[in-house]
C-alpha cells in the first residue's frame, strides 16, 4: 500500500491508497505524529508521498523513518509542468505546493473544464485554471480565522467569542461585526476572482472549495460550488 500525506501548518492529513480503493481522509494535529504514530499505521506500507506546507522538521521525520523501515520515500514539490497542468509561476517551485497539488488534483477530477479554486485554510488562496491545463495564476489572502485573530490580537477594546455562525449580515454586537466581515472579506474576494475570471473570457465550469474553511465558506456564496476536502491529496495521488 501506498501512503499519502499532506502536512499543514498545524494539522496533516492522509490516505491510504492501494490497488483497489482508496481510505478516507484521516486528519490529525502535526504534534502527534511521531516514531510511535507511523509505526502503528504505516508499517505495511511500500511508499509515502508527502507533501508540506509545514517546517521541514516534521517531513524530515518521516523521512527518516522510512530510511529505517526501508519503505520508499518522496516528497513532493512545486514544478512546471504535470500531465497537462502548466505553472504559472517564472520559478515553479515558488508556488507553495499546496496550491500546485490543487491544481493537479482539480485537473485530473474536472478534465478539459475551466475551474477556480478555493483553498480556504490559515491562508486563503484563489488559484485559476483554464480547461488547457494551464494555470491562470491567482491570490494569496489572510485565511478567515487569520483575519479574525489579527483584529483581536492588534486591538485593546475588540473582543470576540468563537461561536458566531455564519453569516454575511451586518451584526449587532462586537463579535459577529468582527467574524462577519471576515467572511464578508473573504466572500467578497471570491466572488471578485469569479468576476476576473470572466473577464478574462474564461467561462468557469467549476468553482471548487477545499481546506479547514471551505464548508462554511460554500454556503455564504451565491455562485454554484462544490466543496472538495482531499483535493491536494488527488494531487498527490498523481505522483504514485
Amino acid at each position: 500500500m501506498i501512503i499519502l500525506i499532506d502536512i499543514g501548518n498545524s494539522r496533516t492529513k492522509y490516505r491510504i491508497v492501494d490497488e483497489i480503493r482508496s481510505s478516507p481522509i484521516t486528519a490529525v494535529t502535526n504534534a502527534l505524529i511521531d516514531n510511535e504514530y507511523l509505526s502503528k499505521y504505516f508499517t505495511d506500507a511500500c511508499k509515502v508521498i508527502v507533501a508540506s506546507v509545514s517546517e521541514d522538521k516534521l517531513a524530515n521525520s518521516i523521512n527518516r523513518w522510512c530510511q529505517t523501515n526501508d519503505i520508499a520515500y518522496r516528497q513532493v514539490i512545486s514544478e512546471m509542468k504535470k500531465n497537462k497542468v502548466i505553472n504559472a509561476y517564472q520559478q515553479p517551485n515558488q508556488l507553495g505546493v499546496d496550491r500546485w497539488l490543487a491544481l493537479v488534483g482539480a485537473a485530473e477530477l474536472f478534465p478539459n473544464k475551466n475551474v477556480l479554486i478555493i483553498d480556504a485554510g490559515t491562508a486563503t488562496t484563489v488559484d485559476l485554471l483554464a480547461s488547457s491545463g494551464k494555470h491562470q495564476g491567482g491570490w494569496i489572502l489572510a485565511g478567515v480565522t487569520t483575519l479574525i485573530s489579527s483584529v483581536l490580537s492588534q486591538t485593546v477594546h475588540v473582543q470576540a467569542n468563537d461561536t458566531e455562525k455564519e453569516s454575511l449580515s451586518f451584526g449587532f454586537n462586537t463579535s459577529q461585526n468582527v467574524h462577519n466581515a471576515a467572511r464578508a472579506a473573504t466572500v467578497g474576494a471570491i466572488n471578485l476572482a469569479i468576476s476576473h475570471a470572466q473577464q478574462q473570457g474564461l467561462v468557469l465550469d467549476e468553482v471548487i472549495l477545499t481546506g479547514g474553511n471551505g464548508m462554511s465558506l460554500s454556503t455564504l456564496l451565491s455562485y454554484q460550488n462544490k466543496v472538495q476536502d482531499d483535493l491536494v491529496l488527488r494531487g498527490l495521488q498523481a505522483y504514485i
